[in-house]
């Protein structure tokens, strides 16, 4: 199957995700401490129409232009080779196949898998890897979440989502969220012995119950 993609830089989808991310918080991450808290302030409890008389004229202000050109870049060079590392990784063909990657000046990279829509953070600096990352949810999303017959489907909705968020250990190393290290350690080990996802998606959710945080998942909106 061919797979495409589309980077767009879109001032109105930029202000959302500053506005969301300050008044949301996921896997126990306050989004709004990664900023100046008096620029938290002015959006925290706000409104998004009232909070975007506010940021897009501070966003204009912002240069993107260099870092999307370095971002199209590396997408020109790594992007079919990284749908086949997802597609070998997990063994299924990708289940999306137009991505729209949504440039950000915040740093959190919210999605949406029916769409294929993933939030860049234009400064962190790789952005293949969050893309990885990215497809890796979508995956697991799309064939063990949806699928009745796998037990993924039957966690409930934080434990999916401690899950999905740990299961990256294979991509990323430990750059995930803090409440999760202990057991992506052990996913990891699993990973390396193994090599197979779906024994891992399977050895993850026998495990998760020791290492599940109750109240991690608390704002409804996936990263």
């Amino acid at each position: 199957m061919q797979y495409s993609y589309k980077i767009i830089y879109n001032l109105n989808r930029d202000a959302w995700n500053w506005w969301n991310a300050c008044n949301t918080s996921f896997q126990r991450v306050d989004w709004k401490k990664k900023i100046d808290p008096k620029f938290a302030k002015k959006l925290t409890g706000e409104t998004k129409k009232e909070a975007f008389k506010f940021l897009i004229p501070f966003l204009k202000t912002k240069s993107t232009f260099k870092a999307k050109k370095l971002i199209e870049k590396e997408f020109a060079l790594k992007f079919n080779r990284s749908c086949q590392k997802i597609e070998k990784i997990t063994g299924k063909p990708l289940c999306i196949s137009h991505f729209k990657i949504y440039l950000t000046t915040f740093e959190r990279a919210p999605y949406d898998e029916k769409k294929g829509i993933i939030y860049l953070p234009i400064y962190w600096k790789d952005p293949m890897a969050i893309f990885l990352h990215e497809l890796c949810h979508f995956q697991f999303i799309h064939y063990w979440r949806k699928n009745p017959r796998s037990k993924v489907s039957k966690l409930s909705k934080e434990q999916f989502e401690f899950l999905k968020e740990s299961l990256t250990i294979i991509l990323d190393g430990d750059k995930g969220y803090a409440i999760h290290r202990k057991f992506r350690k052990e996913l990891l080990q699993f990973w390396q012995r193994e090599k197979n996802f779906d024994k891992l998606v399977e050895f993850g959710t026998e495990k998760i119950t020791p290492y599940f945080q109750k109240g991690a998942y608390t704002d409804g909106m996936r990263r």
